[in-house]
């Protein structure tokens, strides 16, 4: 006979549950993040830059705003991304770096072909935005593609 009472979670179930709960936090606060550096990079601008849509020249920001949007955007795209990787198992960390490894090689090759394809006068001039999206698409087609084929 089990003495434990049925309804008191297990070591497992209670590691499971402690897991989803830093996971839910970590997403909570990768949210947040997010917010708070586009909402004040569209509230505090003083030009008529955008930080999607280009114009970048145009964007006007107070210097100590600025600086600390670069903070956050250094935590949110570096910091947050590598602790993360403490949160998952070997398989999903696997997949993950494959993810990475994508973006990494997209956008090394990436912007040289863009660049030759617009000294030739085939496509417009490689852009900031333009850059992080062929990173952003990269890495999420690794890692669908890693999730299915791994």
């Amino acid at each position: 006979m089990n003495a434990r009472n049925s309804s008191e979670p297990g070591p497992g179930e209670a590691r499971t549950r402690q897991r989803r709960r830093r996971q839910m936090i970590f997403l909570a606060v990768a949210a947040v993040l997010g917010g708070v550096i586009g909402g004040a990079t569209g509230f505090f601008d003083q030009g008529d830059g955008n930080l999607f849509a280009g114009g970048w020249e145009q964007m006007k920001l107070p210097p100590a705003l600025a600086i600390g949007i670069a903070v956050l955007l250094l935590g949110g795209f570096l910091a947050l991304p590598l602790y993360g990787f403490k949160m998952v198992d070997d398989y999903k960390r696997e997949i993950n770096l494959v993810a990475f490894t994508g973006g990494c090689l997209s956008v090394l090759s990436g912007f040289p072909i863009w660049a030759v394809l617009h000294a030739g006068g085939f496509v417009p001039a490689p852009h900031a935005f333009g850059i992080f999206a062929i990173a952003f698409v990269s890495m999420y087609a690794s890692f669908l593609f890693a999730r299915w084929r791994l």
